[in-house]
Parts: C-alpha cells; sequence; structure tokens
C-alpha cells in the first residue's frame, strides 16, 4: 500500500477518536490486520474500503486519493516511557495504559477498574459519634464549673471502655459481645472512683481478682458464638445444595 493513503486512514481514524482496537472490531478483523494498513505493510480489499468508507463517511475514491501531499501524524506529546525496549502510552481520555506495539504479541491494555458506588451512610458509633470530644468538654465543665479536676480525670479512662463496646454496636456479627466487652478497663474505673472520691482503696481491690474469672467465662461464650455462627453457615450451605438438587 501508498504510504501516503496509510497515512489518510491513521488520520481518518484519529479524527474520529477510534483506537486500532476499536476500529477493528467494527469491522470484524483483528488489530493487526489494521496496524498493517497503516504501517503499509497490507492493503484493505475491497470489502474492507467499503467498510472504512461507511465508518468514516467518506467515499472509498477519497480514501485512494494522493493527489494532495499527507504529512505523517503527528506523535503524541510527552515523556516517552519503556518497558524491557517496548513503548508504553497513556491515554489521557480513557486514563488507559498500552505496552507494547499494536502488532505485537506482548501487546497489552490496561484500564483502570469503574468506581464503585459510595457505601450506604449508615451511621457508625464508632467513627461518627465523637465520644473523645465528649469527654474532653465533660472534664472541663467539671473542673470550671465545680473544680473537680480531681477525681474528673478518671473519665479519659471510660474511652477506651467505649470504643470496643461501640465497634461491637457497628458490626455484632464478628465476636461476641463478652469477648468484646472491656471488662478489665471498667474494673480499673471502678477502682479508682471508690478510692478517689469515697476512699475506699480497701477491700476493693478485690474486684481484680474478678479479671481472670470473666475472661474464662468471656472465652467459653466466643467458642459458643463461633460455633453457633458456623452452625448457620453450614444450614445456609445445605439450603444452597439442596437448591441445586432441585434445579
Amino acid at each position: 500500500m501508498n504510504i501516503e493513503i496509510a497515512n489518510r486512514l491513521v488520520q481518518l481514524r484519529k479524527q474520529h477518536g477510534y483506537s486500532q482496537e476499536e476500529l477493528a472490531a467494527k469491522l470484524g478483523l483483528s488489530r493487526q490486520a489494521v496496524s498493517k494498513w497503516e504501517r503499509a505493510e497490507a492493503s484493505p480489499d475491497t470489502d474492507n474500503l467499503i467498510m472504512l468508507s461507511r465508518v468514516y463517511g467518506v467515499s472509498v475514491d477519497e480514501l485512494l486519493k494522493t493527489d494532495d501531499p499527507i504529512p505523517e501524524p503527528k506523535s503524541d506529546k510527552g515523556v516517552k516511557v519503556t518497558i524491557n525496549g517496548k513503548p508504553v502510552r497513556f491515554d489521557k481520555d480513557s486514563y488507559s495504559i498500552t505496552y507494547g506495539d499494536e502488532d505485537d504479541e506482548s501487546y497489552r491494555k490496561w484500564s483502570p477498574p469503574e468506581e464503585e458506588e459510595p457505601a450506604s451512610t449508615k451511621f457508625s458509633w464508632t467513627k461518627d459519634f465523637g465520644y473523645s470530644a465528649l469527654v474532653v468538654i465533660a472534664y472541663l465543665c467539671l473542673g470550671f464549673a465545680l473544680n473537680w479536676w480531681h477525681p474528673g480525670w478518671i473519665l479519659f479512662l471510660t474511652i477506651p471502655i467505649y470504643f470496643p463496646i461501640a465497634k461491637y454496636i457497628d458490626n455484632p456479627k464478628r465476636h461476641s459481645f463478652l469477648r468484646q466487652f472491656p471488662y478489665f478497663m471498667v474494673v480499673a474505673v471502678v477502682y479508682l472512683t471508690l478510692g478517689c472520691v469515697w476512699g475506699l482503696w480497701h477491700p476493693y481491690w478485690v474486684l481484680f481478682l474478678t479479671i481472670p474469672i470473666y475472661h474464662a467465662i468471656a472465652r467459653a461464650a466466643e467458642r459458643r458464638f463461633r460455633a453457633k455462627h458456623l452452625e448457620i453457615l453450614c444450614d445456609d450451605d445445605d439450603d444452597d445444595d439442596d437448591d441445586d438438587d432441585d434445579d
């Protein structure tokens, strides 16, 4: 094929915004065939010329016209990047990346995945409720209004108690409540409150002896929770198998 005709085919394709792959799909051909036409290594037959004229909205004579000089197609501007000697091109319109020559077996095209729809705006006690800020405000109010700077600082110890409970409320299917509940922190807060406010340091230190008892109960509850959850999953699988058998 004449190089001027090949350049004309390149210009027409770019004017209509088609890639070689898209044009080949419209013509029912391979991308390599279109690439060979545009490199003047092969010529389209009569049927393909007619199809090209219809796609571009021009006559066959205009496709084959070579009287006027046709400039070489302009190369894409920007930084040239290669991988193992193969060119990498970036399509600014579709944000896709192509690697290798289009008529080469190493040709690869990557496009970014479609953006997922935003998740539902469900209220989260962990992220949306500002418990820490609320504690700070409460502490300042107690300090300035009642001069309870001490033992008002104990309020800050409720922050690590709040978040595990809020996390369980947001996702109750992950663990049992006893496993999620920060019992040891509750014991510490209760003991400090009794000691700092009423001076009952003794004998309420005994509260700390209940921590290992609580953890033993929590572990048992967690095993039961997981066994029940596994039983539900097995029942769902059995239901799916029954549906398949019915089909």
